[in-house]
């Protein structure tokens, strides 16, 4: 996901000249704040799941939740020293900008950095996912593009805000398959708040209609050029993703196998738009 995401702007950076080793190095930074973060997650679910084992205490195993804290493959000490070596490097890595580019990189990493720290209990207040879109388009978009050439360009900020939605839909599936577990437990997913798993994957279907409304409009409004109309080949694994989103609505996942298919649907689908987008850039 992380690679997916940087890929775009930098790719247009290349294009118009950037520093490529810029580029480069903002991807390890950007890798180790999503590697230290999805761990660190996982430390405070399986916390939480040796607090509450008394009281029927569970973790989603059917998703590989945990699962190597639940082997002991590795302790949570290990796990919070990985956390704080991973985070360590990318601290570096944004000192190294800060040095060059000053208030413009503070100001991005703070806000990635809060947003980072919220994310472990956005679940009860439905901002996951809303979390996850802001990180992975505006803010990366905008933070690798600058390093790279110390501008920022409307045609990809705007690209960034469809970017975010496809993201989203990675997340949004892990939580429609989650959906019954989830509102059990009390968390506040978009999928939970839409009411029950018939609305959740309506709800679905309008994100993956905002993508693509998006780049029209940006066609429309001549931010984007008529190039960008290749995108639109993307909405064939899209609606395969809807696809088989609708299978789940009235049952729920068997096993971790049948989980890591139905989200690498979703993976080849982002893929398959960042490409297209890169592709439209020539």
């Amino acid at each position: 996901m992380s690679v997916m995401a940087w890929l775009i702007p930098f790719s247009m950076g290349v294009l118009n000249k950037g520093n490529i080793l810029y580029g480069l190095v903002a991807l390890l930074g950007i890798c180790c704040v999503h590697l230290g973060a999805n761990l660190f997650d996982d430390v405070i679910d399986y916390k939480k799941y040796l607090k509450d084992t008394g009281k029927n205490g569970k973790i989603n195993l059917k998703k590989g939740k945990c699962k190597y804290f639940v082997d002991g493959s590795i302790s949570i000490k290990k796990a919070l020293l990985i956390c704080g070596f991973l985070f360590l490097i990318a601290i570096l890595i944004g000192a190294f900008f800060i040095t060059i580019y000053k208030l413009p990189i503070i100001i991005l990493m703070a806000i990635t950095g809060i947003l980072c720290l919220l994310y472990p209990k956005s679940g009860y207040f439905g901002l996951s996912e809303i979390i996850v879109g802001l990180i992975y388009s505006p803010l990366l978009f905008t933070g690798v593009y600058y390093v790279m050439t110390s501008n920022i360009s409307t045609k990809l900020e705007w690209l960034s805000i469809s970017f975010a939605i496809v993201t989203v839909t990675l997340l949004y599936t892990d939580f429609f398959l989650d959906y019954n577990t989830d509102k059990i437990s009390g968390k506040k997913t978009i999928p939970v708040i839409c009411g029950n798993k018939q609305n959740a994957y309506y709800f679905y279907l309008f994100l993956i209609f905002l993508i693509y409304s998006n780049i029209f409009l940006g066609i429309h409004a001549h931010v984007f050029s008529l190039k960008y109309l290749i995108i639109f080949i993307s909405i064939f694994p899209a609606l395969k993703t809807a696809s088989n989103l609708q299978h789940y609505v009235d049952k729920e996942i068997k096993d971790e196998k049948e989980f890591l298919k139905i989200m690498n649907t979703v993976q080849k689908y982002i893929a398959i738009f960042t490409c297209l987008c890169i592709l439209s850039f020539l």
